[in-house]
């Protein structure tokens, strides 16, 4: 998958985050001022990356399809040009930057998910961003899902019991729980790319049989 290509460069920015991240937190005295500062640095930076990164992607597998046999024929590949798979892609995979997150229903809905034994594509981020920002069900779950959600309903997991407690609310267990954030978002952001693989893979079959 594509997303073993950028391994190394996520990595890279996710240290990086952590670094700014560690900053924020000595700094801000209130857990609910340091985690929406965290969700918006760690959202405008995921969003803008992977902004980069998709549009580099998509060109890879433009190339990489055109080189199979079933392309060596001009007239499909003018034909599958003009459908503009790309753009669609593009259109469709949205890079939403911030988003509010209810913390207690996050809770519960990733406690729900996890019951039912779900294990869809990243299904706590995933699960939590639709149901809190559409209203939706989680039975009806549905992908895309974009980057600014997936980065800031998983803060909403990986804060939610330490802004409930009381007695273990201190920098040291919110630190804890905040590097739990920041390795579920990188996960995230990897499985983020292999569905959209997956999706420009399974719209390039449809398209083949039309043309």
């Amino acid at each position: 998958m594509y997303s073993e290509k950028i391994r190394p460069k996520v990595e890279k920015m996710f240290n990086e985050l952590r670094a700014k991240v560690d900053v924020i937190i000595s700094e801000t005295n209130s857990a609910n001022e340091a985690a929406s500062k965290i969700a918006r640095i760690v959202s405008s930076e995921t969003a803008s990356r992977s902004k980069s990164i998709l549009s580099d992607m998509l060109f890879d597998l433009n190339d990489a399809l055109f080189e199979t046999p079933f392309f060596s024929d001009a007239a499909r590949k003018n034909k599958f040009r003009e459908i503009n798979l790309r753009q669609e892609i593009l259109d469709k995979y949205q890079f939403a930057t911030s988003t509010t997150v209810d913390f207690d229903e996050a809770t519960n809905i990733v406690r729900t998910i996890k019951v039912a034994g779900v294990t869809a594509l990243g299904v706590s981020a995933v699960g939590i961003g639709v149901v809190l920002i559409q209203g939706l069900s989680v039975s009806s779950l549905v992908a895309p899902i974009p980057i600014g959600i997936l980065v800031v309903a998983t803060l909403g997991v990986a804060l939610a019991d330490y802004l409930r407690s009381g007695a273990n609310r201190n920098k040291n267990s919110f630190s804890e729980a905040v590097r739990a954030y920041l390795y579920e978002t990188q996960q995230q952001f990897l499985n983020w790319f292999d569905e959209v693989e997956r999706y420009f893979n399974r719209r390039t079959e449809e398209i083949k049989h039309t043309i």
